[in-house]
């Protein structure tokens, strides 16, 4: 079985989402399982993007934020990733499109075959084009092609140019107009003082061409998609590739009044997008909580490699296959810093509630089937405290249990 990888760079797929018309998207969900509740271990490209091609934590693989940030650490090529491992096993193997793991680049892990685009190329066009030549010219070999798109990314630069038009079906979140005053201080930090301060007080049409040119970046992704699977449809390889399309991680699109990502865990960053097309096995939805550690084992799985029982995720094979996975795993999210900024953060999301605690100073508790929109933090509430101590004792157990216990136990920022 072939193995073709695809995500978009900072995609949310949480309800708060802008609309957009994404056909090919659409199209690869009727001929796969589209997983519902999927979501990432960080909000941040590197330690995301970690975790997917290795299927550890970030505080596992020693990638904790991004390469730009305090603290920075690149991905060590002895770490065994999805390259090095199916390349050991004899796939040709190709990577296209963004990095942004190492200044070694994708060949130091086990992609023999690399993109011209591999750092912070803004043409997604190319990237497309480059991966779908490299996959009409696959022959019998078994192979996998990893294909790292930008956007919608480029939210950075399109969202604060005043003259850019708003949709027709622009949207605004129901939770635009949170005033943060009971949430930890480090999100009003990013607000005030940070890449927030273009938008305090913004006005709705701020928002609105915020969210239209969001929309806009996940068409064109969606198109350059389309360009991908027409290749693999073209080259008659549907039948024998596996196809996984996913993202690193989300964008608050506006919710809570805030831009982009910071230092918070709410639905709209970490909640992404995940469609899997597992040739033989029947297309639909599964709406079971998952994590994106939950992808080598799966990949594994599918190319008929052995399990590798040092991974904390599971191959999802079940439940592409209809069966339900009892009992379902809490998801396990951390943050660490951006910039010269640090805030470490972990949070644990169990049934209808979510716990976050900021390792500084700070909790979150939230009641998602009552207030989804993440917007009445409950860590102070009598009435729930149960789910407080529950959901604590439950991210410190796990935190032991993968070394993670002890680490940035500070009391002030710096």
């Amino acid at each position: 079985m072939n193995v073709l990888f695809i995500f978009s760079d900072q995609e949310t797929a949480a309800i708060t989402r802008p609309i957009a018309h994404t056909p090919y998207r659409t199209a690869l969900e009727r001929r796969g399982v589209t997983f519902a509740n999927a979501y990432c271990t960080s909000p941040q490209c590197t330690p995301s993007r970690g975790s997917l091609l290795t299927g550890l934590f970030p505080h596992q693989t020693g990638v904790e934020t991004n390469l730009d940030a305090i603290y920075a650490r690149e991905l060590s090529p002895e770490t065994p990733t999805l390259g090095s491992r199916l390349q050991a096993a004899g796939f040709l193997t190709g990577y296209f499109g963004k990095w942004h793991l190492s200044a070694a680049g994708p060949s130091a892990y086990g992609f023999e075959n690399v993109g011209t685009v591999h750092q912070h190329g803004h043409d997604d066009g190319a990237v497309a084009e480059e991966a779908a030549h490299w996959i009409m010219a696959r022959g019998a070999e078994p192979w996998c092609a990893v294909v790292s798109f930008i956007n919608p990314h480029d939210i950075y630069r399109l969202s604060r140019d005043p003259s850019y038009p708003i949709r027709d079906d622009a949207d605004l979140p129901a939770n635009l107009l949170d005033d943060l005053d009971h949430k930890p201080s480090p999100q009003r930090q990013f607000l005030t003082d940070d890449q927030g301060q273009p938008f305090v007080g913004a006005p709705r049409e701020t928002w609105l061409r915020y969210r239209s040119a969001y929309a806009d970046l996940l068409e064109q992704v969606d198109a350059c998609l389309g360009q991908v699977l027409r290749a693999l449809d073209e080259s008659r390889q549907v039948e024998r590739t596996v196809v996984v399309y996913t993202s690193d991680h989300g964008d608050l699109v506006g919710a809570h009044g805030l831009p982009y990502k910071g230092p918070c865990l709410y639905d709209e960053l970490v909640h992404v997008p995940l469609v899997i097309a597992w040739p033989g096995l029947s297309p639909g939805r599964c709406t079971e909580p998952i994590s994106q550690i939950d992808l080598l084992p799966t990949l594994l799985d599918a190319t008929g490699l052995a399990p590798a029982p040092e991974l904390p995720g599971r191959s999802l094979r079940p439940l592409l296959a209809g069966e339900s996975a009892h009992p379902t795993h809490p998801i396990i999210f951390e943050y660490l810093s951006k910039q010269r900024w640090a805030n470490p953060l972990r949070g644990i999301r169990q049934g209808t509630w979510q716990y976050n605690h900021y390792l500084w100073g700070g909790e979150e508790l939230y009641d998602l089937a009552r207030d989804p929109g993440e917007v009445l933090n409950r860590a102070t509430d009598p009435l729930v405290s149960d789910q407080l101590t529950r959901l604590r004792s439950k991210l410190e157990a796990w935190r032991i249990a993968t070394g993670d216990a002890g680490r940035w136990a500070r009391t002030s920022n710096e």
